[in-house]
């Protein structure tokens, strides 16, 4: 219950005694090494972010609203080092967590106008690294700028360009909330199925998060593209 009071982006949820939130609800560790950040902010239509700690500094993928609490779980996890930033809706409070941890931001160049605080652009569709083990992949479609991370060819953070659909049991796109072009992000996802990565768990800004094989993700996705 404290996970929706606190998940809540206009913090609509409350107790009737004004009880006071217990310690750690957030971040909330849905698979080893992945946490989900909670304290969702309405600036980014209440989309997920989610923190993975790495050796000299973890990543922060999109932005949750900034709380002194997710800052010291960050601070007690080795900090911030990178945050990723999926597309120009999910910017949130990026800037603060960035200047609190020193850490480099990434955007793409053609949704940089959400953030002109990043210090690293993506431009075009090249796949880039911008950390050991990071791989931002282009995917034009739901915004110009979109952009998939891979982590360690496992966890795949996807923004709102796709998710699992938890009525249908299966990867699905958001049509309706598809902002740049339809045609575009179906060419987006079918060169990321062409590509060598691969991924274990995904985790959205909207929609659900689910963890199958890597090879069982493959399938879906490439049946996603032919639905497309």
């Amino acid at each position: 219950m404290w996970r929706a009071a606190l998940a809540c982006p206009t913090r609509s949820i409350g107790t009737v005694s004004r009880l006071p939130q217990p310690a750690g609800v957030f971040p909330w560790e849905i698979t080893p090494g992945v946490f989900l950040c909670g304290h969702n902010d309405r600036r980014s239509f209440g989309a997920h972010s989610w923190f993975v700690p790495r050796v000299g500094g973890g990543v922060l993928v999109d932005s949750p609203h900034f709380d002194r609490s997710l800052v010291s779980a960050f601070d007690a996890r080795g900090g911030i080092a990178h945050v990723l930033l999926s597309h120009l809706d999910d910017v949130a409070d990026a800037k603060k967590y960035a200047a609190e941890f020193g850490a480099r931001v990434w955007i793409h160049g053609d949704d940089a106008s959400a953030a002109p605080f990043a210090t690293d652009l993506i431009h075009g569709v090249s796949p880039v690294s911008p950390a050991d083990g990071v791989v931002a992949f282009p995917v034009p479609g739901h915004t110009r700028g979109s952009v998939l991370y891979v982590v360690d060819d496992e966890w795949l953070f996807s923004g709102d360009t796709l998710a699992w659909f938890h009525r249908e049991g299966d990867l699905g796109a958001f049509r309706g909330a598809t902002w740049y072009s339809w045609e575009a992000l179906k060419e987006s996802l079918a060169r990321f199925v062409a590509s060598p990565y691969r991924f274990s768990w995904i985790f959205p800004g909207h929609g659900k998060w689910h963890g199958a094989s890597a090879s069982e993700m493959h399938e879906r996705l490439t049946a996603l593209v032919e639905r497309m």
